[in-house]
């Protein structure tokens, strides 16, 4: 009886759409393999308060190898500012990103923002919906640098957008703790003359002094070439800790081409009494994504042929149990028939049938106080 509840509650359809699988749903981590600048870089836009001088978000640009960041006050996040910025400022400054990742917000998803990338040969990645761990770096980052604005805010008078160039600054002229390396030293080849080196009338290294444009370019390639050797083995060894302390919280359910599965909805979850889980969808395509497999899939509605098929992330998924198949309705009221005689013609004699048996074997008998009757 208990496996037959068990079965009954997990094929309700109303108890699926509000019940969460536990343990929760998690996939292991994707791992981005970059080895050189530029070869992957993530933009994010950050809402901040309004400025005297009407600046309200910021435009986060991070290069996935380097950690090199740019931070660009912005009035309003229109494509068309976003992508005058990405150009003029970015673009024009560090050279073309071979692919710029960034969430499905307006700004990035826009015709003119993909009509810029389409020119320029930069391949467009965007992450899926409500998964922002697809874009860790920049997230992480947004919180280290409003943790830093607000600390340059306490200890010195103006407004956060007087702040931001001097922030990224401090940021890049840092080393970082996946590479060794400041991002400064990675991007440009050389580390960052900062303030107090000039206070102090710091000497410039030997290393930086060079006989002739031709030898400075040498040295500048030996050097380069070690460092991104040794920056890449201590971001591979940082993102490997990364991954095994990630993945310790593992429960991935691998889903294959046909499955139907429930989808996450969180925009309805806020609303206490409506459901978590919408479909059933069906999977009709694995995709592969951060080195790994079944981390994204791509599916569609099956009772909906008009609805848009939809890319989603591993953790917004539950596998969809089909609901028993119709049967014959029981009357609680009705009892084990008693048994009864038959009469096979003249001249025969009334003769019971054979004895009736319980489920468990046992022979019904009829109630003492009943055997006068026919029942």
């Amino acid at each position: 009886m208990l496996r037959d509840i068990k079965q009954w509650c997990e094929q309700c359809r109303a108890c699926q759409t509000r019940r969460s699988p536990v343990p929760k749903q998690r996939a292991p981590m994707g791992v981005m393999h970059v080895s050189r600048p530029l070869q992957r870089v993530a933009v994010d836009i950050l809402e901040l308060p309004v400025t005297s001088r009407g600046n309200r978000y910021v435009l986060v640009v991070e290069d996935y190898f380097t950690k090199y960041v740019n931070l660009y006050a912005l009035p309003n996040q229109t494509a068309l500012t976003v992508a005058h910025c990405l150009f003029n400022d970015y673009v024009l400054v560090h050279g073309v990103p071979e692919v710029l990742h960034s969430d499905q917000g307006r700004q990035f998803e826009a015709e003119v923002v993909q009509t810029l990338c389409r020119l320029l040969g930069i391949k467009k990645t965007r992450t899926t919906a409500y998964n922002p761990k697809s874009d860790g770096m920049v997230e992480r980052h947004n919180r280290t640098l409003i943790d830093q604005l607000a600390k340059m805010l306490l200890s010195h008078e103006g407004e956060w957008d007087g702040f931001v160039k001097q922030v990224a600054f401090a940021y890049n002229s840092s080393p970082h703790a996946s590479t060794k390396f400041t991002p400064f030293y990675l991007m440009h080849g050389r580390e960052a003359r900062v303030p107090a080196d000039v206070l102090v009338s710091a000497p410039v290294l030997d290393s930086e002094r060079a006989g002739s444009v031709s030898e400075y370019v040498s040295v500048l390639a030996r050097k380069l070439e070690s460092a991104f050797a040794v920056a890449r083995l201590h971001a591979s060894e940082a993102t490997e800790r990364q991954k095994l302390y990630y993945d310790e919280g593992v429960c991935h359910r691998k889903y294959g081409v046909g499955s139907l599965v429930w989808l996450n909805n969180p925009t309805e979850s806020r609303t206490k009494l409506a459901p978590h889980w919408k479909g059933p969808y069906q999977v009709v395509q694995v995709l592969t994504s951060g080195g790994e497999s079944a981390l994204t899939y791509r599916i569609v509605n099956p009772l909906d042929p008009l609805e848009r098929a939809q890319v989603v992330h591993h953790d917004r998924l539950k596998l969809y149990t089909l609901p028993l198949p119709p049967q014959a309705s029981v009357n609680p009221t009705m009892q084990c028939e008693a048994p009864s005689l038959v009469y096979e013609g003249p001249g025969s004699e009334l003769t019971p049938p054979l004895p009736l048996q319980s489920r468990s074997g046992r022979i019904v008998r009829v109630p003492s106080h009943l055997r006068d009757f026919v029942v």
